[in-house]
């Protein structure tokens, strides 16, 4: 399907062309009801935004850059357990890293320390088992000068069975080349009565489906953007001829293959998540040299995975 460009109509007959016009190109076993599609696009471009919670920036949207850097360090060790990838593990971590534990046995405290290097070979050693599923909520960053401290409450999964909880607290470095490590990791680990909020234990997958948008961003590569995306997702924006709507499988047919030339001057991140049981909504600003783009995604999690059905976006030049 190629690329349309769609004034909004000032009458209904029009409008139900339009959507006339998009099942004749989409996914046939997909329909389009043109009342219930015209009602879900206006609320998804002029309502939605009003849901979001007013704390929601200060819960998920950190000012400094460096605050997502190290998220995104965090977070890229939590998908190596879960893809059982244990370079990519170890890739997040320093030299001589250390991973301490704390517990209380019979009532008394203990730590365990082991080397992260010893940790990343232990997912080496795992890959016929389960994933570890490490999810992570209410997460604090603080950065000062070239070091970094965060502090999240977990929930820990093999597979799809739950294992314990805790809190982990991480430091991080930056080092010459600009570049964040985790220097130091260390974690509770409570074996029951964790109390959990479902909401709070899905962010971690919600945000995994985003920064494979991210990353596609980021690479060029389609297949990042193949994993972000419903096969059945569109992408809405406004200019000046009017609304514009573009299908996923056009968006990714466009990806480059490789980074863009100025990429080193790109920044990117998410700012907030909010969740209510299978559907979630987000926000996601790429800051480029030449544009800053504000995206809201609109996501499901469609046969147990989360997907984005829908991007509707602002270009600010």
């Amino acid at each position: 399907m190629g690329k349309m460009n769609i004034a909004l109509p000032a009458d209904w007959a029009t409008i139900s062309e339009i959507f006339r016009q998009l099942n004749t190109n989409r996914f046939s076993r997909y329909p389009i009801n043109p009342m219930k599609a015209l009602k879900f696009l206006l609320f998804s471009l002029f309502l939605a935004p009003a849901f979001i919670p007013s704390d929601a920036v200060a819960q998920h949207g950190p000012v400094d850059y460096a605050e997502h850097e190290v998220m995104e360090v965090i977070e890229t060790m939590f998908d190596g357990m879960r893809e059982l990838d244990a370079d990519k593990v170890a890739s997040t971590f320093a030299e001589g890293a250390m991973l301490n534990s704390s517990g209380s046995r019979d009532g008394t405290p203990f730590v365990r320390s082991m080397p992260m290097s010893n940790f990343a070979g232990a997912i080496r050693q795992s890959q016929d088992g389960p994933a570890w599923d490490e999810r992570i909520w209410n997460v604090r960053v603080d950065v000062k000068d070239n070091l970094a401290t965060a502090w999240m409450d977990y929930a820990f999964y093999a597979g799809d069975q739950f294992s314990h909880c805790g809190s982990n607290t991480f430091q991080l470095a930056r080092h010459a080349d600009g570049s964040w490590k985790t220097i130091a990791l260390a974690d509770t680990r409570v074996m029951g009565d964790c109390v959990l909020d479902a909401n709070k234990t899905e962010e971690t997958l919600v945000r995994a489906a985003l920064r494979h948008y991210l990353r596609g961003h980021a690479t060029g590569r389609a297949q990042e953007h193949e994993q972000a995306f419903h096969e059945i997702a569109n992408l809405y924006w406004i200019t000046e001829e009017g609304l514009q709507v573009r299908s996923s499988e056009e968006y990714i047919a466009g990806a480059p293959g490789h980074k863009a030339p100025d990429e080193a001057n790109r920044k990117r991140w998410i700012d907030w998540v909010d969740i209510s049981g299978s559907a979630a909504i987000a926000k996601i600003t790429l800051d480029y040299p030449r544009a800053d783009f504000i995206d809201y995604m609109q996501l499901l999690k469609v046969d147990g995975e989360w997907k984005i059905m829908n991007k509707i976006f602002h270009i600010d030049r």
